[in-house]
């Protein structure tokens, strides 16, 4: 469901300007610390977040610049699919965080840039391993 591409453009906070890339993630990839700095990428848009709607169909996107080793995410998700002759969709709409009034829902990113990271498993083409949560506007 994701898809990215890039090259490191700056230093991301796993490693300092104009060091070698990035070790694939294996310690912590799910650390709270990627979240907390794609927080303040969405701040200072270096990360944005859209939901587009087509054919009864939403998919959310996130774009910018990963929180851990500085690539190109491009991340989309489907948030609904389309079920049976009927035409009806099963999704995310009515999330809990709808439920709490809010009008974003969480959702979790995993970098599949295509920069070189040492360390990345056989078998994995992509990515350094993280992720991290943002919430988007269900409304947008």
């Amino acid at each position: 469901m994701a898809a990215d591409s890039g090259s490191a453009s700056s230093a991301a906070p796993g490693r300092p300007a104009g060091s070698q890339a990035a070790a694939y993630q294996v310690d912590a990839p799910n650390a709270y610390q990627w979240t907390e700095v794609a927080y303040d990428y969405l701040l200072d848009g270096k990360l944005s977040t859209s939901i587009r709607h087509a054919g009864g169909i939403s998919t959310a996107s996130v774009t910018g610049t990963c929180p851990y080793c500085g690539d190109d995410v491009n991340f989309s998700e489907v948030l609904d699919a389309v079920a049976g002759e009927s035409m009806r969709t099963l999704g995310r709409r009515g999330t809990q965080s709808d439920q709490d009034g809010d009008g974003y829902m969480p959702l979790t990113v995993s970098c599949c840039c295509t920069g070189q990271h040492p360390g990345r498993p056989p078998g994995i083409s992509h990515g350094c391993g993280i992720n991290f949560q943002v919430e988007v506007r269900g409304d947008a």
